[in-house]
């Protein structure tokens, strides 16, 4: 199996439950936005990193011109109507093999993003899964090796609560998400089993969540 061709960062959408007036990816925690931690995470992981932009995409295209001029940013006119499988979509477009797929709210813990990019290069599909904890997951059902680590996940639901949820990131082939019209988890559910890996990190999608990870980042090795 070949190494990952690039990443695909959303950061087109709205971040309304938020109600901060920003792309969420530009929220900054220790002076570090969450754009900014994720592209310097991934950098020596994957060739070519994808940024889609949508609301307010001139904060974006201002910060990756100041300082990260080396990543491709691709526009999502429609994010008003539009969801982040169609964005993804538009990221992906001229990569020919596997990518990884992820919001641009995450806040990983960079080791763990390693594992998981090492883990993609042996599977045609891999599923992030972290400990529940955002206010509105996604949950999972997994399975588990023999070494007690999450080594699939059977199901997504909003009920019953799991100890796992969906975290927004995932590593699989371009066309996966040609349709875009529904959640990201609901185009990946039709090829359920699929192997999993399960990511120290947090989502930023409500002022709860960032509560928690302005709390919960101080223990993430090389967060600063």
């Amino acid at each position: 199996m070949q190494a990952l061709e690039g990443a695909v960062i959303a950061c087109a959408g709205l971040g309304s439950r938020l109600g901060m007036g920003m792309p969420k990816c530009m929220i900054e925690i220790e002076g570090v936005t969450l754009l900014s931690r994720l592209i310097l995470a991934l950098q020596p992981l994957v060739p070519r990193i994808q940024v889609v932009v949508g609301y307010r995409e001139e904060l974006i295209i201002d910060h990756c011109a100041r300082h990260h001029r080396d990543v491709v940013l691709v526009r999502n006119p429609d994010y008003r109507t539009t969801n982040t499988a169609h964005s993804i979509r538009l990221g992906s477009v001229g990569m020919q093999s596997r990518v990884l797929y992820l919001d641009g709210d995450l806040i990983i813990e960079p080791a763990s993003l390693r594992a998981f990019v090492e883990a993609a290069a042996a599977v045609p599909l891999l599923v992030g899964v972290t400990r529940a904890k955002s206010t509105q997951a996604v949950f999972v059902s997994t399975v588990e090796g023999a070494d007690g680590e999450v080594d699939q996940v059977s199901a997504f639901h909003r009920d019953p609560m799991t100890p796992w949820e969906w975290a927004n990131i995932f590593a699989g082939p371009p066309g996966l998400l040609d349709a875009g019209t529904r959640y990201v988890y609901e185009c990946i559910e039709p090829l359920l089993p699929a192997a999993a890996r399960a990511l120290d990190l947090f989502e930023v999608d409500t002022p709860e969540d960032l509560a928690l990870a302005q709390v919960g980042i101080i223990g993430f090795s090389g967060a600063d």
